[in-house]
């Protein structure tokens, strides 16, 4: 019989490049992690996908970077995906106003982001989640 690992899907919305990376490299153990820094790019993954969560650094995007959480969060077939704004600036009251699941003001440790992710999105923190499932 064949084997499929299935991870949940994750977005990360992230300006630069070596922090989403550091973050996909470790994330990627226990999530599919798609890295995106382009509006148009993220509305069709946010489309197109069926994500678990998305990471959201709005700093250094533009004014639609800032905008993002409030798109998400509006749109009647994302609205109830976990967003984590992780950000240089203090953003927390805003966006826990604004719909955000957490909010973590940067630095952040890989470890601490995949905690975090563990907890709004519900899945096993202790190496116990299932990724091997058959094939239908």
């Amino acid at each position: 019989m064949d084997t499929h690992i299935c991870l949940p899907t994750i977005l990360i919305i992230e300006a630069d490049p070596n922090t989403a990376d550091l973050y996909r490299r470790e994330l990627s153990h226990d999530y599919t992690v798609l890295t995106c820094t382009d509006e148009v790019q993220v509305l069709e993954i946010l489309r197109t996908n069926q994500l678990k969560a998305v990471v959201l650094e709005p700093i250094g995007l533009g004014k639609w970077g800032r905008g993002m959480l409030a798109t998400i969060k509006s749109n009647p077939n994302t609205r109830t995906i976990p967003v984590v704004v992780c950000s240089t600036q203090d953003e927390r009251r805003e966006g826990l106003e604004m719909g955000a699941a957490c909010c973590l003001v940067k630095p952040v440790l890989p470890s601490t982001l995949l905690h975090v992710l563990h907890k709004v999105t519900q899945t096993p923190d202790d190496g116990s989640q299932e990724r091997d499932r058959p094939l239908p």
